[in-house]
C-alpha cells in the first residue's frame, strides 16, 4: 500500500473566524490552531506524514513542524528546508534535536535541484562523521528526505474533493510504481478524517491481476 502524506495548506488561505454580532457574548471556546487541527486529524486518521511547506507569509516550517510533533505521535512531520535559510550543519544540529525528542518522526521536504542534493548530502556527512554532531545526537537516524517531484512519489491537489474523486485520483497513478502520495488539502480537518476512513481502506485492497483470454 502506498504511503500517503498531506500537505498544508496556505496559512494566507485560511479562512477568516467566524464573528458574532457586538450584543452578543462570545463563550466559545478558544479555537485550536489550524495547523495543529489538520496534523491531529492526520494522525488520527492513520495517515504516514504531514508537510509544513516553506510559505513565505506562513510560520517558518521547523519550529512549526516542532509543534506538531508535540502534538502528534505516529505520523512523520517534514518541514520545507530552503538551503539558503541555514547552514547545512546547523540546521543538522536542529533536526537531530527534533529527531531525538519525537522518536525519529522528523523529516525534511526540499525541491529537487541540484541545490538541494548537496545540501542533503553535507548534511548528512556532517551527522555520521566523528568530528560532526556530538554522539547523543548522531546516533539518532537522518531525517526521512522527500522531494518535490522526485520517481516514485506523486503530488495531487485533493483540497474540497469528495473521497471518490481522491480515490479516483490515486488509483490513476498507482500502476506507474508510486510508493507516496503528497495530498494537498485545504483547511477542513473533516476532508483528512474522511480520506482515512474511505480512501486508506480501499488502498489497503491489493489489486487482481488482469486476466488474459
Amino acid at each position: 500500500m502506498p504511503r500517503i502524506h498531506i500537505v498544508l495548506p496556505p496559512v494566507a488561505d485560511a479562512p477568516p473566524p467566524a464573528t458574532l454580532p457586538g450584543s452578543f457574548t462570545d463563550l466559545r471556546p478558544h479555537t485550536i490552531d489550524p495547523f495543529l487541527a489538520l496534523a491531529k486529524a492526520a494522525d488520527l486518521a492513520g495517515l504516514s506524514g504531514i508537510v509544513v511547506p516553506h510559505d513565505s507569509e506562513g510560520p517558518e516550517p521547523l519550529v512549526t513542524a516542532a509543534g506538531l510533533l508535540r502534538a502528534t505521535r505516529h505520523v512523520t512531520v517534514f518541514a520545507g528546508i530552503q538551503p539558503w535559510i541555514a547552514t547545512p550543519q546547523y540546521t543538522a544540529k536542529l533536526s537531530a534535536s527534533l529527531q531525538r525528542f519525537s522518536g525519529g518522526r522528523f523529516g525534511w521536504y526540499l525541491d529537487d535541484t541540484a541545490e538541494s542534493a548537496a545540501f542533503v548530502d553535507t548534511a548528512r556527512d556532517f551527522w555520521h562523521r566523528p568530528d560532526g554532531l556530538p554522539d547523543v545526537l548522531s546516533e539518532h537516524p537522518f531525517p526521512h528526505v522527500a522531494t518535490a517531484g522526485e520517481s516514485g512519489t506523486a503530488h495531487l491537489d485533493v483540497a474540497g474533493l469528495e473521497p471518490d474523486a481522491v480515490i479516483a485520483l490515486i488509483e490513476e497513478r498507482r500502476g506507474a510504481d508510486i510508493a507516496e502520495f503528497f495530498l494537498a488539502v485545504g483547511h477542513d480537518p473533516g476532508e483528512i478524517y474522511r480520506i482515512g476512513e474511505y480512501v486508506l481502506p480501499v488502498l489497503s485492497q491489493e489489486k487482481e491481476p488482469a486476466r488474459v483470454g
